[in-house]
């Protein structure tokens, strides 16, 4: 069972955690911190950004109705004040970096959530000011550095969208549960109570994708999460219902961009 912390136990305590800390002269804030599989984070939201990277690991975000898979050397902007939560499919090693609302809303930095890839510079960076034995000046310096770098991190197409609509959200959460599902539409339609024509509009006018789309872009990121627990694709290929290896790792590089062999 996931192991749930909260940001906040007691609703009569003032929010904790470097996310909330609004200390003035903090522009960024830095943390590491090793993560068990199966550890979950209860929804929260915080007046500061937060870039969460991820390293020998894969972390799921989930932010409203949409979910994010962040897999090693990758990372993930949250804007201030978005609720989200986060769990972990594998043991994990998290950088934190959070931004104070002054600097979060410079133009060059991501203003919704994103999935970036990092950089050993960023890395270094989170090591050095979370090391200790620093001046509040060079502490400074280094927030610069990670704010300009940040700003310069490429993203990744690693996005889930999500739905408002119940009927969607109710098609939707079968397929997060059960990402191996192989009904079609109308099937799925029926079992939420609405038509096949109006199911396949709710895709289309509420994520920008086909309903096939979006189902072949659930599996590709499960794919993601089992192929770091050490899963072959030939057994993933299987599981998801491609008709061979070869198959499953063309749609794999056609989605992501790069084959499993690369994320594994």
């Amino acid at each position: 069972m996931p192991k749930h912390i909260e940001y906040q136990p007691n609703p009569d305590e003032a929010p904790s955690g470097e996310g909330f800390d609004l200390t003035p002269g903090r522009p960024v804030i830095a943390k590491i911190a090793r993560l068990d599989s199966g550890f979950a984070v209860e929804p929260h939201a915080h007046p500061r950004a937060q870039l969460a990277m991820c390293y020998d690991g894969v972390m799921r975000m989930q932010a409203g109705k949409d979910v994010w898979i962040v897999p090693h050397k990758h990372a993930i902007w949250i804007p201030g004040g978005v609720e989200h939560q986060l769990t972990t499919q594998t043991p994990l090693l998290g950088h934190h970096l959070y931004v104070a609302p002054k600097f979060a809303t410079r133009p060059n930095l991501p203003q919704n959530c994103t999935v970036v890839r990092t950089t050993p510079l960023l890395r270094g960076v989170v090591t050095r000011m979370t090391e200790g034995g620093l001046t509040t000046a060079e502490t400074r310096r280094l927030a610069w550095v990670a704010l300009d770098e940040i700003g310069r991190l490429k993203p990744a197409a690693m996005h889930l969208p999500g739905g408002r609509d119940p009927r969607l959200a109710a098609a939707m959460g079968i397929f997060l549960r059960h990402p191996q599902e192989r009904r079609g539409l109308a099937e799925i339609a029926h079992e939420v109570g609405t038509s096949e024509r109006t199911l396949a509009r709710l895709f289309v006018t509420e994520t920008g994708k086909s309903f096939r789309d979006w189902r072949a872009r659930r599996r590709i990121l499960f794919a993601l999460e089992r192929l770091e627990q050490g899963e072959s694709s030939t057994d993933l290929a299987a599981h998801l219902g491609y008709s061979s290896p070869s198959a499953f790792i063309a749609a794999f590089k056609r989605d992501l961009g790069a084959p499993p062999s690369a994320f594994r």
